[in-house]
């Protein structure tokens, strides 16, 4: 059975329950404006593919702070952490009761106030290509458009096998290529935006933080 978008946006910090996880801010959020496309010729094109694999391959360990615009407009916030491979964690901040952690081989996505996990395979999800070692745009993704302005770079990418609904855009520096967020569309049209900020590379991080145990474990 196809994966369910469901699990994409839930690897993506979209919940499936925007209202049960998101924290409204009394006015709506306003999303970052789409990159202008540019005139790009296939040698562009190819070129800032391979310099954003390079630079997105060459970040081994993360942490920082993201934002979620979730579809019906609400904010949530929180920290996040990655090192490759596989492994990375989205802890939101309170009131908003969600986990979510990849240890590798598995996604595990808590509510911890109603004490449930649930978990699906690391490589079900667009997580898996975004904690490659070694990322390849032509080779592991589906690349359906690469736009361009002054400031940011939208690559934007599809399961190649069909298998996940909806579609990624990865959004880039212009300049340096480090990643600073993301926005998924899926096939209702229902858009979620994540931005990352205060971006640390590079640290070591503790293992326990890719490790959730289910809240029945002792």
């Amino acid at each position: 059975m196809a994966h369910t978008f469901k699990y994409l946006a839930a690897a993506l910090l979209i919940s499936a329950s925007p209202a049960a996880f998101a924290l409204k801010q009394g006015q709506p959020a306003v999303a970052a404006s789409p990159a202008k496309p540019a005139a790009l010729t296939a040698a562009e094109r190819d070129q800032i593919l391979k310099d954003a694999a390079k630079a997105l391959s060459s970040v081994k360990t993360a942490s920082g702070n993201f934002q979620q615009t979730a579809p019906d407009d609400t904010l949530s916030t929180g920290r996040f952490a990655w090192s490759k491979p596989g492994k990375v964690r989205f802890e939101y901040n309170a009131p908003v009761a969600l986990l979510i952690v990849a240890n590798g081989q598995t996604v595990a996505i808590q509510d911890t106030e109603l004490e449930t996990t649930e978990r699906v395979p690391l490589g079900a999800t667009p997580l898996a290509f975004l904690l490659d070692d070694k990322i390849d745009f032509t080779k592991k993704a589906k690349v359906t458009s690469v736009t361009k302005d002054a400031s940011r770079i939208a690559i934007a990418l599809a399961d190649p096998k069909g298998e996940i609904e909806g579609t990624l855009t990865l959004f880039l520096d212009a300049k340096t290529k480090a990643l600073t967020g993301w926005q998924t569309l899926d096939v209702n049209g229902a858009k979620t935006l994540v931005r990352l900020s205060a971006i640390e590379t590079g640290k070591k991080l503790n293992a326990r933080l890719f490790v959730a145990k289910d809240f029945d474990a002792k």
